[in-house]
């Protein structure tokens, strides 16, 4: 199957995976040194800049040995060897590492450290090593599958807390009452106070039909409550929408994947049905996804024939992606796009298009910074890797790799806020719309008891 086109942060996709999955099965250590060189080549042919193997490889053998904990090996690389000189040089220095290794790290790990850290040093959003966990994972949410088991929240930390920042419509968090901006003091009577993500995560998550329970501080709720939770497969959305108060539209965009185009389009006529004179666009959290669909999705929101962003490729041609279409969203709603720090690659370059053509009010935080053209390929043992094949600019020709889109209005989700079920960032952009629509402020939006999105 031929690669996809994407622009999907990769660090933040793992990011929200890690914080949602079941632990993973045990592989069987089978990749080794020809492993990295198979990644080697592949990067090579991909990568949008031209690359020498020696450079490389030598930071591929200083990850191993990082993992292996392991004394000196033969020595670097010289930097005047061809690539085939180098892979039968870099073969000799991994045995070695691997040997030294022995008890401390299996031959896959060291493998798996050297083809991570190689990608690593190019310090390029878009391109990186994915273990196979995780990859098989990203394939099954792009094809709608369950991909994965538990509680179906995401969790967001603030100030050393954390809070529930999202519900997955119908799953086990859902059901059991769990409710947006509920705060996680404990899990399975484990404080979470001090702990990483990482560490919160991976205390929550678990294999289906098994039970966790929740400690929860809720406003309004002086006593911590219990609330145990039995984990499910769980079906990440990608739009959830509904009516807020004023005939204000709210659509929710989780990623880019196949289909989300024709969901915002569902979504949109279904509010316009209902009513909606204004319509907020929720990118936040949002890591991005494929270029068809961001193509779609600016499609139904941007005057046809807008630039949405400009592309370099490796052959140094040079390509502009307009909208192709008339939108379904009517010049004459008024549009606040919600951005956060979460808010990566095709999200925020929809955003960008958004605000350059002067078609909406972004708000929020700065954005994620990490906008590339990608693709994912696959490697032996069920592993894959993402590689940039192209460099991205907005529509306009403005650079957002390391920089991220500046909202039009600044505004944080707080801890006080969310303390008070506010979410102060939706608030605000109500704000904004009242004011355009000529609608009298209102004290603040409260989420719903059980927030579906």
């Amino acid at each position: 199957m031929a690669p996809r086109v994407r622009l999907t942060s990769l660090a933040l996709a793992a990011v929200l995976v890690a914080v949602l999955a079941a632990p993973v099965m045990p592989r069987a250590d089978a990749a080794s040194a020809p492993f990295v060189l198979s990644a080697l080549r592949t990067l090579q042919k991909n990568y949008v800049d031209q690359l020498t193997a020696a450079p490389l490889l030598n930071v591929a053998l200083t990850a191993a040995a990082k993992k292996a904990q392991s004394e000196a090996f033969g020595g670097p690389i010289p930097a005047t060897a061809t690539d085939d000189q180098a892979a039968a040089l870099f073969n000799q220095r991994f045995a070695e590492i691997t040997t030294q290794a022995a008890g401390r790290a299996s031959e896959t790990d060291l493998a798996y450290a050297a083809v991570e850290g190689m990608l690593q040093s190019l310090h390029d959003s878009h391109t990186g090593f994915v273990p196979p966990s995780l990859y098989q994972e990203i394939k099954r949410r792009e094809s709608g599958q369950a991909a994965f088991s538990g509680v179906g929240i995401v969790l967001l930390h603030r100030d050393g807390q954390y809070y529930i920042n999202e519900i997955y419509p119908g799953g086990p968090a859902e059901q059991a009452g769990i409710r947006v901006f509920d705060r996680i003091v404990a899990v399975d009577g484990h404080a979470t106070t001090s702990l990483a993500d990482d560490e919160v995560s991976k205390m929550i998550r678990g294999t289906a039909g098994s039970r966790v329970t929740l400690t929860l501080l809720r406003t309004g709720s002086a006593d911590p409550i219990d609330v145990p939770i039995v984990r499910g497969a769980i079906h990440v959305p990608t739009v959830t929408d509904r009516m807020l108060p004023g005939q204000i539209g709210y659509v929710r965009l989780y990623e880019f994947v196949p289909g989300v185009g024709s969901s915002i389009r569902n979504a949109v006529q279904d509010l316009r049905g209902g009513g909606m004179r204004a319509l907020v666009l929720d990118l936040r959290g949002n890591p991005g996804g494929l270029v068809s669909e961001l193509r779609d999705v600016s499609a139904a929101l941007l005057p046809q024939g807008s630039p949405v962003l400009q592309m370099r490729t490796r052959a140094g041609r040079s390509i502009v992606m307009q909208t192709p279409s008339q939108p379904i969203v009517p010049a004459t709603v008024p549009i606040v796009v919600l951005v956060d720090e979460g808010t990566a690659s095709a999200a925020e370059l929809l955003s960008a298009a958004i605000q350059e053509q002067g078609r909406g009010v972004v708000e929020g935080t700065k954005t994620a910074g990490a906008v590339e053209i990608g693709i994912t390929i696959d490697l032996p043992e069920g592993a894959g890797m993402s590689v940039t094949v192209a460099r991205v600019t907005t529509g306009k020709g403005a650079r957002l790799e390391g920089q991220g889109v500046t909202p039009d209005t600044a505004e944080s989700l707080t801890s006080q806020a969310m303390d008070q079920g506010h979410d102060s960032q939706l608030d605000r952009a109500i704000e904004i719309l009242d004011t355009q629509l000529g609608i009298k402020p209102t004290n603040g939006f409260v989420m719903p008891a059980v927030q579906a999105a």
